[in-house]
């Protein structure tokens, strides 16, 4: 019963009890009564005096009932308040903002331990997952799970960046010409795809747009220029001067020499730009011979790599040393690759 109906309901029984007693038991008067020395009761009806111990039960039930409602009420709002903070957590989480300074304070021991948990995992939504529509986290849950599964969405600014960002991965397998939107909107996205945005514009714009966004030019991306140069669809035209300044922007490792030697074998750069290219490159960088090496084992130059070897250790790459023996006496059964792994 609320305290309402119990104020109501009680004020009925008083004028019902009051008049009952005044219209059919008696209709006199108490008199003055002395209560302690000195003061007196005054005087009342019979029917009102036989109410007041009813009265003075029905006000501390009432100041029992409120107090206890006060405290229900309290406690009630702070497990709504948690509800919330909770909600809010699952969202945050799902958007990928874990440990970005949102972390509520939970009052209810109820929602404590499992915000706490949120707030140090990582909800990662199986591919399959469904919610109902009437699920507060059903659009959010919706996107998600899209983007899993590899489609392209209409993310909703609210859902922040990090959401942005999965979508924008999945739209540059889709359309590389999104690449360059991406780049665009400096700041917000992670590293990784300003890079990969970055290297598949290498693949599809003009040098001119290239340049635009060197700040992010790294290996891969030269070896995406490289493989357009001279070529007849979708290709570059950069002069020597341009290609020399874009190998010396970047440092490169044994392996990634070797892996450029490779990039230029199938591009369609002539060979004797491609023999320039390693000379240029081995005037700086001695990590750059094996590159060269492939480069002129497999243009059939034996005679001019042999002359590079005479200048190196003979104790040095044996299974180069080893392929040009082999290439002398049997070069059909050769595989150039598997020498230079």
């Amino acid at each position: 019963m609320s305290i309402r109906q119990y104020f109501f309901a009680s004020i009925a029984l008083f004028v019902a009890i009051g008049w009952a007693t005044f219209a059919f038991v008696t209709q006199t008067y108490t008199g003055n009564i002395e209560l302690f020395e000195g003061y007196y009761i005054p005087d009342m009806p019979v029917a009102v005096a036989v109410l007041i111990p009813a009265i003075v039960l029905f006000v501390f039930t009432l100041l029992h009932m409120i107090f206890y409602k006060l405290i229900y009420f309290i406690k009630h709002h702070n497990q709504t308040q948690d509800l919330k903070k909770l909600e809010d957590a699952i969202f945050m989480n799902l958007k990928g903002k874990i440990g970005e300074g949102y972390k509520p304070h939970y009052t209810t021991n109820l929602y404590k331990d499992i915000g706490e948990l949120i707030n140090v995992s990582k909800i990662d939504l199986v591919a399959s997952a469904e919610v109902s529509k009437y699920n507060k986290f059903y659009d959010i849950v919706k996107t998600l799970v899209a983007i899993k599964n590899g489609e392209v969405v209409e993310v909703d600014s609210s859902l922040g960046y990090k959401i942005k960002e999965l979508n924008y991965w999945n739209s540059l397998k889709q359309d590389p010409n999104i690449a360059e939107t991406i780049l665009m909107e400096k700041g917000f996205y992670s590293d990784e795809l300003y890079i990969e945005a970055f290297n598949t514009l290498c693949l599809v714009n003009t040098y001119s747009t290239i340049k635009r966004y060197d700040k992010w030019l790294n290996v891969q991306g030269i070896f995406n220029i490289l493989s357009r140069i001279d070529a007849e669809e979708n290709g570059l035209s950069l002069t020597k001067e341009e290609i020399f300044e874009l190998l010396d922007s970047i440092s490169f490792s044994r392996d990634r020499y070797l892996e450029l030697a490779k990039v230029l074998k199938n591009s369609h750069i002539i060979p004797d730009f491609r023999i320039e290219i390693f000379k240029h490159l081995l005037n700086r960088d001695d990590e750059a011979v094996e590159g060269y090496l492939y480069t002129l084992l497999n243009l059939e130059m034996v005679d001019e790599a042999e002359k590079i070897l005479e200048e190196i250790s003979p104790e040095a790459l044996p299974n180069i040393r080893a392929y040009i023996f082999l290439k002398k006496n049997q070069p059909s059964l050769l595989d150039l690759d598997y020498f230079f792994r």
